[in-house]
């Protein structure tokens, strides 16, 4: 993600999408277009911007005291296999949905998830919610994302008119 790049608002965003998809000749640059407009399938590959570290948080009782404490849950609490479905947000629904509701970062574990770990996570505390948070901003990583490929595409078009949506998932698709 570039410091020079000047993001632009969300629904400004959301316009640009709409009317490169208007535009666009390629297949797979159509196909990302419509992923990011109308989401992305359980089982599609997400490009990096979509994928977004988190940390972990929850809400206690103090089992001794009657108290309430929210704080940090260390990953070295949790197994790997659990851990894996948490570490990340995978953001699959469409770009509206985070670019518009900037609240949407926040999401809980799984229930099975808390319930198994409720009475683990600290010593005489009992949890009563986890949650995962992104560590940076989700709404600005898309954002950033979004408008990364918008002013890239162009260049790369003109370089590779036949690979030009390939050439640039291939220098920016993944983590």
């Amino acid at each position: 993600m570039s410091a020079s790049l000047a993001v632009a608002s969300p629904s400004v965003l959301l316009q640009q999408l709409e009317s490169m998809r208007n535009e666009v000749q390629t297949p797979e640059c159509r196909h990302w277009l419509e992923q990011e407009l109308q989401g992305y399938a359980p089982d599609a590959q997400l490009p990096w911007y979509r994928i977004i570290a988190c940390r972990q948080r929850g809400h206690f009782l103090d089992l001794n005291t009657g108290r309430y404490l929210t704080c940090h849950i260390g990953s070295q609490t949790l197994c790997q296999r659990d851990l894996a479905h948490i570490q990340f947000i995978y953001a699959r629904a469409p770009a509206a949905h985070y670019l518009l509701h900037p609240s949407s970062d926040i999401e809980p574990w799984p229930d099975d998830l808390k319930e198994q770990y409720q009475a683990l996570l600290i010593p005489g505390y009992l949890c009563l919610q986890a949650w995962h948070e992104p560590v940076s901003s989700l709404r600005l990583r898309l954002m950033e994302g979004i408008e990364q490929f918008i002013n890239e595409y162009p260049k790369h078009a003109a370089l590779q008119p036949q690979h030009s949506f390939k050439a640039l998932q291939h220098s920016h698709w993944h983590i």
